[in-house]
């Protein structure tokens, strides 16, 4: 039962007077307004929920792109970690020591990817410490006495090398293309949310034009306590 109605201005609230009492059946519907700060937080957290709470169908692309995007992600990574075992294997494969040296005290990422990038270690860049950790070691497909070789205007280089130097890029690539996903997934879940705030706003003005008010629940205090409160809007 609604017997109290309210103008609401820019004035304040006043009570329309000579009103009616004006009643509701059971047959009647009324549909809420939809909550575009709700929608927006519901896309934000999973993409195309905002949109289905506003009933728009489209939602769904939303949540399937989320999925594939993700679906994506973990092939390329999985794809990427296979690819860098791969040349770092290669590494330990077609590596020889000269005199004490082994692996287990290699960096995972440092020493392995310089391994690739230089025919030996005997490089100017390299320090005491890194030395000591990584030992001396040629490529088993060269002459060992090119380790100590100062003619820069010689060419000589390792097949494995380049098979390991080739894995490498091909795995730094995959992980790059993995991350992409994983912005993509984060891009996804902007839009979405923005884009279900919209179709809410929408979705409102829609019923508000079709129905000729705008219905919305809030709390009266006009009485002096507080109580819930069905306000119809209609713009003049």
């Amino acid at each position: 039962m609604f017997t109290n109605f309210y103008l609401e201005s820019n004035l304040g609230i006043r009570a329309i007077t000579g009103q009616s009492d004006i009643s509701t059946n059971s047959e009647t519907i009324l549909t809420p307004r939809k909550s575009p700060n709700e929608a927006f937080l519901y896309s934000l957290a999973i993409p195309g929920m905002g949109q289905l709470y506003t009933g728009a169908k489209h939602g769904y692309i939303y949540t399937a792109a989320e999925v594939g995007l993700f679906i994506t992600y973990f092939i390329l990574r999985n794809k990427a970690v296979k690819t860098r075992d791969d040349y770092r294997e290669v590494v330990r494969d077609h590596v020889i020591f000269i005199g004490p040296g082994s692996f287990e005290k290699w960096d995972l990422v440092e020493d392995f990817e310089h391994a690739t990038q230089y025919e030996n270690w005997n490089h100017l860049y390299d320090s005491d410490e890194t030395r000591n950790r990584t030992g001396k070691w040629y490529w088993k497909d060269l002459d060992p006495s090119l380790k100590d070789e100062k003619d820069t205007a010689i060419e000589f280089d390792s097949k494995y090398r380049l098979e390991a130097y080739d894995l490498r890029q091909n795995a730094n690539d995959t992980f790059q293309t993995a991350r992409t996903m994983l912005g993509l997934v984060i891009l996804n879940h902007i839009v979405s949310a923005v884009e279900a705030r919209i179709t809410a706003k929408r979705w409102n003005q829609k019923q508000q034009a079709s129905k000729g008010f705008e219905i919305d629940v809030q709390t009266d205090v006009t009485s002096g306590s507080f109580k819930s409160a069905l306000v119809l809007r209609k713009q003049f």
